[in-house]
């Protein structure tokens, strides 16, 4: 399921009038996007030559996220991105402007409208720290570390993984969900997760 959006670049050929593609890229806007889920969210991560993408997606009928990430190696010719996956080849149109990315996928039609972001923006500082709750009326604990990494108790289970916040979601390992940060009446940092049906409201631990 978009097999072509996730795809990504590895050029043939003499290249020559080369899009400069390096940098870090969020969903601005996706168009013609083959599947029934809603592409919410995308964070390309462009270096020389690898991509790292990160792309949340939306059921509309039952608000169901679903994470994809992927990872290649790259290249770029005539203002073009030659991509391969596996025996697949397709071909991405690629316009850069001084802060925005237009990604064409010449095969499926999508097009991905990026705008530049930091890389930085994938770590909220609000949330770094250790957060306890509940979540189903269990109690919950969850802590976001500066490095990228968490942890997280719930029901005696101990998980430890990666993180990131993706404008309005946050990523636990391979989990998506909303999030949302607040103060409440006292003046206590809350932080509500939502997904898969439940809500997990947490209040910032004291330092």
């Amino acid at each position: 399921m978009l097999r072509s959006l996730v795809l990504l670049a590895f050029a043939v050929g003499a290249a020559h009038a080369q899009p400069d593609v390096a940098g870090v890229w969020e969903l601005e806007a996706a168009e013609a996007t083959p599947v029934e889920d809603a592409l919410v969210f995308a964070r390309l991560t462009v270096t020389e030559d690898r991509i790292r993408g990160l792309y949340i997606f939306l059921d509309p009928d039952d608000g169901e996220l679903t994470l994809r990430r992927t990872r290649a190696r790259y290249r770029t010719s005539d203002g073009q991105l030659i991509v391969r996956e596996n025996n697949g080849v397709t071909v991405w149109d690629v316009d850069r402007s001084p802060t925005g990315l237009r990604i064409h996928d010449l095969e499926s039609g999508t097009v991905l409208r990026m705008r530049l972001a930091e890389a930085s923006h994938a770590i909220d500082p609000l949330l770094i720290g250790r957060w306890d709750g509940t979540r189903g009326g269990r109690p919950i604990s969850i802590t976001f570390r500066a490095d990228g990494t968490a942890e997280q108790t719930r029901d005696g289970d101990h998980d430890a993984g990666d993180w990131a916040a993706a404008g309005a979601y946050l990523v636990l390992g391979d989990d998506p969900a909303r999030y949302t940060v607040s103060r409440t009446a006292d003046d206590r940092r809350q932080l509500v997760v939502e997904a898969d049906g439940e809500q997990s409201v947490l209040i910032r631990a004291e330092r």
